[in-house]
């Protein structure tokens, strides 16, 4: 088997920046789409999920602020809590 020099020998996820390749392509798209419906129809809503979008994935060391959220609400909302009680 060969070593690789790319970390975790080509098995890490590719991250440009703080974001995932694919977080960072939605970012990309997301701000040319805000910036065609700001000049078409001077609306901001579009800019600000787009900048909402890319704090929530900003990642460090594999964790995201997305990831927090959604572990959160699976533990305090979806996911049913079991307590067993003994003497």
């Amino acid at each position: 088997m060969k070593t690789y020099y790319y970390p975790e020998n080509l098995r890490a996820t590719v991250k440009l920046w703080f974001w995932n390749v694919r977080d960072f392509c939605l970012v990309c798209v997301g701000i040319i789409i805000s910036a065609f419906l700001f000049v078409q129809f001077r609306t901001v809503l579009p800019a600000a999920l787009t900048v909402c979008f890319a704090f929530l994935s900003l990642r460090a060391e594999d964790a995201a602020i997305m990831d927090y959220l959604h572990n959160a609400v699976r533990f305090f909302l979806t996911i049913q809590q079991k307590f067993y009680w003994k003497k």
